[in-house]
């Protein structure tokens, strides 16, 4: 775009000719025919094509000199500073008639009825060539040129935005995901998104000065936001704290400007303090100009109150040399104070720029707008410059006569208002009736005069047609005739949209024109994306996002997602059932699905952008203020990337896709400590994907148990049982307690002893059972599930508590019972256990199905524990409890081999162990090869067990009594058949004594 601040008018001249540098002031009769004569010398500034000094012109005015006042932005011409050469009347007056003829003849070519004729006949937002016909919909020709600059932006392998941006994104999304608000979404990532980026404006120029990607993204990114989800890109100061904040898109646009388009410093300072008077200033109008556009009315209010037009540099426009008359002066101020008083009567002006009404559609700016069309009447007629085709013409009419007869210009000359006074002043009143012509004379580039057109808009649909400026001077008159229109507006039903359509039809005629300055460099990438917000090519601006951060790409998806305007949907209508693969493939061919392609951007993006954030470690944010309401992220907070991954995966529309990512990004986990688990847990809960999350859950679990140290699997082993519940591996936990169960068999103890027991398996075996409260807080389902088959285990050990409770006085504040109340305590639990583990052998017939929470092979060491209770001389099992083992010995008897040999080798091994007694092995896996712990592995892990306590072994146990020492003291070898046979010898006994009156049955 090119810097220069003065450049020529856009418009084409009607006649044609070779232009050379004038000699002087042009005469008025030679005002708008194009004549030029041969310069004697620098041209005075009082000249209405003077270039006086144009490089300090902020504004980069299209006039022909700097705050000149421009004939074809106003309805008259500048009263030139000499006497113009004697031009005889009637001469004038053919030459008047020779160019109406002419114009006319311009105006009545066919191209010109083929417009009007595609007027009449085309819908409202349909793109048309120069001569009117209707254009080929094939898209917005800055989509394929967004393409070719996404293709020579490298690349991202890393992230580089700063990690406290990426985890406050991350908390304002995952709160979207669940509130769904889309505008509080918006508003808090455009407030994070300018704490990491440089809004700054490159001086005369669009975009960002910083040159990094993330000031780029965040440049286009905000705009689109605020076009789908109006909001302020800072909080105002009026809003009271806690309340929240909305606002209309006018307002929110022009909020966007100020905060990320002022490529000039505002001059409003300057100027109402310049000396001797503002007025004096040569940009005093343009100051004026750019207050209103840009909603700062106050601004223009107090310059128009405070001007000092004694000093005014317009008098040297107007042939006073000397400064305007006490008349002229009277006068001035008069019109001046008008217009202020009209300004004060704005809706925004009634509760203050921050509160005021900004709906610019609304009732109460149509009852504004009426009154500023009435306030034109009142200055034309004030001025006595009214012509009679003025009211037919209606206010702000296209209608402009390319000459003037010298009458008409003495008229203008004798009027009452000074005449570049009264044109500027006309000229803010058609800003703020929203004439495009007149916008864009004061905007300083293209995509100002796009906004401000979309700013100002009256809402008609009746209003000029943007797509061609050729029908802009026809149909200026329609505004008025559509204020009582009754029917129902777009902009009322549908006012977003309508805006955007607004918008883009703006941009269409805005760059509609050869000038430099209106037109967009396509060789930078901001201006292009640019482009492609104007014009609602979304999926353009998102690839040009991706190129330069993909956080902010992340981001703009994931509210155009919720919001329902990214392209293709967020995988509804048609795409709603497909995999990402299905719309790969009807995305091609001819015809296709249209919109196909597009609904796996979201999800393309997501997955790359998780890629990224699972190859960072850790992210860490420190004390940082808040975000708003939003994405507010207080205190000290650290995050490992693989969680923000997760999360950001758990969001992809295909679910099987995102489901199969995070599978393949967990199992690359190392699974290290608890914390890193339960995040893990917790982050796939949230997400749904608890199936992934108790893979992990089970890998770690698998760890500790896998370690060949005895004494880390023992201190782990209640964690190990925790993890495995939480991973909903019932037979696992099973198989780990079965293992708890033997070893305290073949030890004839409680295994582990308490000293040696973790902190975990205290709290699942302890009276509070702390560790299950613990979980089932986090988890209910897994607590349920463990507690159902921690029973055996738990009961058993208590079978030993009691029986050593005389030699362990240690066992913490248990109840001391009587022996023989302990002894009957101890034959219940013992009793217990034995029901358990026969459950699956009932009848003789080994049903697996019905295995309870002690295995079944563990049936004749119980058996033998109950020696000792047997035969006693007071009662210690009940009638029931007696029967009830007889049935268990004659079901073992009458099983399956197989079972019986398990149950003899698990028999032998506790017997080995009490004749070993203080000898030491190697550790294995805890564990037994074969299944239903068969074989001689009962062997290995008793002599394994062992060592010391300080590896994990039992080392010397006092007990209260081990029925192994009888076995052994009977001298022989003694086996499953001798043990049944001593159970049974000792079961007659008992019935016979109960049944004799001996027992107290």
């Amino acid at each position: 775009m090119s810097s220069s601040f003065n450049t020529p008018s856009r418009r084409k001249p009607l006649f044609p000719g070779p232009s050379t540098t004038p000699a002087g002031p042009p005469p008025s009769h030679l005002s708008f025919t194009q004549v030029s004569t041969t310069p004697a010398g620098p041209p005075p500034k009082s000249s209405f094509f003077s270039s006086h000094n144009a490089a300090n012109n902020t504004f980069g005015s299209r006039r022909g000199a700097a705050g000149a006042t421009p004939a074809h932005r106003a309805r008259g011409f500048v009263v030139p500073s000499s006497s113009p050469p004697a031009v005889d009347e009637e001469e004038e007056e053919d030459e008047d008639e020779e160019d109406d003829d002419e114009e006319m003849e311009v105006e009545e070519r066919p191209e010109k009825s083929a417009f009007m004729s595609s007027i009449l006949s085309a819908p409202r937002g349909l793109k048309r060539s120069r001569n009117g016909a209707v254009r080929e919909q094939v898209g917005s020709d800055y989509a394929s040129i967004a393409r070719s600059v996404t293709s020579h932006i490298p690349s991202t392998n890393s992230l580089t935005e700063p990690d406290e941006m990426l985890l406050q994104q991350e908390t304002i999304l995952s709160r979207l995901e669940t509130s769904k608000n889309t505008g509080e979404a918006s508003e808090a990532l455009t407030r994070l998104w300018a704490r990491y980026s440089d809004p700054k404006t490159r001086e005369g120029k669009l975009g960002p000065e910083a040159e990094d990607g993330v000031s780029k993204a965040v440049y286009l990114a905000s705009l689109l936001l605020t076009l789908h989800h109006p909001h302020l890109q800072q909080p105002s100061k009026q809003q009271p704290r806690g309340k929240k904040e909305t606002t209309t898109l006018p307002r929110a646009l022009l909020n966007w400007l100020d905060e990320h388009h002022t490529p000039f410093p505002d001059e409003y300072p300057s100027i109402s303090t310049a000396s001797p008077s503002p007025a004096a200033h040569d940009r005093f109008w343009d100051t004026i100009y750019a207050s209103l556009v840009r909603g700062r009315f106050s601004q223009a209010i107090q310059l128009l109150r405070h001007a000092g037009w004694e000093n005014a540099y317009t008098a040297e426009e107007d042939s006073q040399e000397e400064g305007y008359t006490e008349k002229q002066l009277d006068n001035i101020e008069e019109v001046a104070e008008r217009a202020a008083r009209l300004l004060e009567s704005c809706p925004v002006i009634k509760g203050g720029e921050g509160d005021g009404d900004w709906d610019i559609k609304g009732p109460a700016w149509t009852v504004f707008r009426l009154r500023v069309r009435q306030a034109v009447r009142e200055l034309e007629e004030f001025a006595g410059s009214a012509e009679e085709d003025d009211d037919e013409e209606g206010v702000g009419s296209g209608k402009r006569r390319n000459v003037f007869s010298l009458s008409a210009a003495t008229k203008k000359a004798e009027s009452r208002v000074p005449w570049s006074i009264y044109t500027n002043l006309k000229l803010c009143y058609d800003i703020l009736l929203g004439q495009p012509e007149e916008i864009m004379d004061a905007s300083q580039d293209w995509l100002e005069a796009s906004i401000y057109i979309t700013v100002w808009w009256d809402g008609e649909d009746t209003s000029p047609s943007l797509s061609s400026r050729s029908t802009l001077g026809e149909s200026r008159g329609q505004g008025r005739k559509s204020i009582t229109a009754s029917q129902a507006r777009e902009v009322d039903l549908s006012p977003l949209a309508a805006y955007r359509r607004r918008l883009a039809d703006a941009f269409t005629f805005v760059t509609d024109t050869e000038e430099a300055l209106f037109l967009p460099e396509t060789v930078e990438g901001v201006q292009v994306g640019l482009g492609c917000v104007l014009t609602g090519e979304v999926g353009s601006v998102v690839q040009l996002l991706r190129g330069w951060s993909l956080p902010v790409a992340v981001a703009v998806v994931e509210v155009a997602g919720k919001g329902g305007w990214l392209p293709g949907g967020s995988r509804g209508g048609l795409g709603r059932g497909f995999s990402s693969q299905d719309l790969m493939v009807l995305s091609h061919g001819p015809g296709g699905m249209e919109g196909m392609g597009s609904a796996g951007l979201r999800d393309e993006i997501l997955a790359e952008y998780a890629g990224l954030l699972a190859g960072k470690d850790v992210l860490r944010v420190g004390q940082v203020g808040g975000v708003g309401r939003v994405g507010e992220v207080g205190g000290g907070t650290e995050r490992e990337g693989w969680e923000l991954a997760v999360a950001v995966l758990g969001r992809m529309d295909d679910q099987a896709e995102g489901e199969r990512r995070v599978g393949e990004l967990l199992g690359g986990i190392e699974v290290r400590g608890e914390g890193r688990v339960d995040r893990i847990l917790e982050a796939c809960g949230g997400l749904g994907l608890e199936g992934r999350g108790r893979g992990v859950a089970e890998r770690f679990a698998d760890s500790l148990l896998a370690s060949p140290d005895t004494a880390e699997v023992m201190r782990n082993v209640g964690t190990a049982l925790m993890y495995l519940s939480r991973a909903r591996c019932g037979e696992k936990i099973s198989e780990t307690l079965g293992l708890l169960v033997s070893l305290c068999l073949i030890h004839s103890a409680a295994y582990p002893a308490r000293e040696e027991m973790d902190e975990r398996l205290a709290g699942l075996v302890g009276k509070e059972r702390s560790t299950l409260v613990e979980l089932a807080r986090k988890d209910g389902e897994a607590a349920e599930l463990l507690a159902s088959r921690l029973s055996g285990y738990a009961t058993l050990r208590r079978f030993y508590e009691l029986r050593d409770q005389d030699v362990l006085p240690d066992l913490g504040n248990a109840q001391k019972l009587r022996p023989l109340e302990r002894a009957r305590e101890a034959a219940g639990a013992l009793m217990a256990v034995l029901g358990s583990a026969s459950d699956c052998i009932r009848g003789g017939l080994y049903d697996p199905e019905a295995e309870g929470v002690v295995p079944v092979d563990c049936v004749l060491a119980l058996l033998g524990e109950a020696l000792v209770l047997l035969g006693q001389g007071k009662r210690v099992f009940s009638k029931e409890q007696v029967f009830g083992m007889m049935r268990v010995v004659e079901d073992f008897e009458a099983v399956t081999s197989r079972v019986r040999e398990n149950g003899g080798a698990l028999l032998g091994a506790c017997l080995g162990a009490y004749r070993e007694s203080g000898s030491g092995g190697g550790m294995g896996r805890m564990g037994k090869s074969g299944s239903a712990f068969g074989g001689s592995s009962w062997d290995m892990l008793a002599e394994s067990t062992m060592v010391g306590p300080s590896a994990g072994g039992m080392g010397k146990v006092e007990r209260g009594w081990d029925w192994r020492r009888g076995v052994d003291e009977l001298g022989v070898e003694a086996g499953g058949k001798e043990v049944v046979a001593m159970v049974r010898v000792a079961l007659a006994r008992e019935v016979a004594r109960g049944w004799g009156g001996g027992l107290n049955w």
